[in-house]
């Protein structure tokens, strides 16, 4: 008997020592003074622990100092279990630390904070004094308390192009087809609402092309509390496709409730007509035709009322071929309230205005915020100067799209309030910074 409890109590003891745990921090600011949403896909969390580490994803806590903070993993590829394409989420007011074992341990439990109802073909959000629908198609709309819609149609998608192009084989592009988005044109094969959380409630929406043949979209919807709407929309090209649109975008972002809101972005850092008609930004947006700048902290901002009507360059856009910046908002002065689309982060410049016109553009359209590829070209353009490289491109130029090719926007949708369009520079600012802060290392 001796010698059974002396061997147990060894491999007890083997076992202990070959326990381990790791530790990874998150440092997050917030200097805007809100919790930051915090999203990672389990993939990148254990490529970072290191692939050698048999996590016990039960074991993951997320502690702010000793403080044990909520978070939930979602399932959003839908399998029924951990995988590498779920996402872990937390709200981090500041640096956090994520830690694991690799032994048997109890997963947390924490309540959930919203709640869903079916309310007609949508269903509702209720993300505390603020409600998210959901659309059949998986689009959000953002609605105050006394259901007016703050911003709508997110995560809609505008696809155009030459739907019936035989131009891999013959050069020939055939009909144009236009006016086609998410919302009127994209078939739904499947949209589900993930299970509320302690943190946000998630819906993942996927839909294909009836026109582009190989045309999918997978559209990630992550609602916080306070209607915050974290949107990641994947475009996938199964097959070969010729188009000249292909564009996230979202609508009516305060414009139902305050026609006279204003239009305020960071002034871009490359506007084509006046790049093309050798003018700065602020030359262009400054002039006695549009006047259409704010002075903050002794930067320039581009804002201008959404019922000014600000000249525009052409087509009747106040702006096109112009830089994604990290964000942009409609700031209504007499509700003192404002939605704000966020980037992760400042994208990149393209190095020429040929790249530039194949990636990602900003434009503000029929009220309509739009990121992506528009591949029209007005001649006012290509007879500059600075626009003869774009002459030479083929008329129309197309985007030949090929299997496997892959675009991503992300994006959070933020309502906020602030007493003056200054102090919504300033939150913008500092929000835009803390989520640019968002990273994830080894201590």
């Amino acid at each position: 008997m001796t010698r059974t409890l002396l061997v147990l109590s060894a491999l007890t003891l083997a076992s202990s020592a070959l326990a381990a745990e790791r530790t990874l921090n998150v440092p997050v600011t917030a200097t805007a003074g809100q919790p930051v949403p915090v999203s990672m896909t389990l993939l990148r969390v254990r490529d970072t622990l290191g692939a050698d580490f048999a996590v016990n994803w039960n074991s993951l806590r997320v502690l702010a100092g000793t403080r044990e903070v909520p978070y939930q993993i979602d399932d959003l590829d839908g399998n029924g279990r951990i995988s590498g394409p779920d996402e872990l989420a937390f709200l981090a007011s500041g640096p956090v630390t994520l830690k694991v074992s690799d032994t048997e341990a109890a997963a947390p439990t924490y309540p959930a904070t919203m709640t869903v109802t079916k309310t007609g073909d949508n269903q509702t959000i209720a993300a505390g004094t603020l409600k998210v629908e959901v659309t059949p198609k998986g689009l959000t709309r953002i609605l105050n308390a006394q259901g007016g819609v703050m911003a709508d149609e997110i995560g809609n998608l505008r696809v155009e192009g030459f739907n019936n192009s035989t131009f891999w084989k013959d050069k020939a592009l055939g009909a144009y087809l236009e006016g086609k988005t998410t919302l009127s044109g994209m078939d739904v094969k499947s949209v589900a609402v993930l299970k509320p959380g302690p943190v946000r409630t998630v819906v993942v929406s996927r839909l294909s092309s009836p026109d582009f043949v190989g045309l999918e979209q997978t559209l990630v919807s992550r609602v916080y509390a306070g209607g915050m709407v974290d949107v990641t929309s994947t475009v996938v090209s199964r097959g070969y496709a010729d188009m000249m649109k292909l564009e996230h975008q979202a609508t009516r972002l305060m414009s139902e409730l305050d026609p006279d809101a204003l239009h305020i972005t960071p002034l871009f850092r490359r506007v084509g007509y006046a790049e093309f008609t050798k003018q700065t930004p602020d030359v262009y947006f400054g002039d006695k035709d549009r006047n259409a700048l704010l002075k903050v902290g002794g930067k320039n901002y581009v804002s201008y009322k959404l019922s000014g009507n600000l000249r525009p360059a052409f087509w009747g856009a106040p702006y096109l071929f112009v830089s994604p910046e990290a964000w942009r908002t409609n700031y209504s002065t007499t509700a003192k309230m404002g939605v704000a689309e966020l980037a992760y982060g400042t994208p990149a410049l393209a190095k020429d205005w040929t790249t530039f016109v194949q990636g990602d553009q900003w434009q503000f359209e029929s009220g309509e915020f739009r990121t992506g590829f528009f591949k029209w070209l007005p001649d006012e353009l290509k007879k500059t100067e600075a626009g003869a490289a774009l002459a030479t491109q083929p008329d129309p130029w197309v985007s030949h799209l090929y299997p496997g090719d892959t675009f991503t926007w992300h994006y959070l949708y933020e309502p906020y309030a602030a007493a003056d369009a200054n102090a919504a520079v300033g939150y913008l600012e500092k929000r835009a910074a803390d989520l640019a802060s968002i990273s994830l290392s080894k201590p």
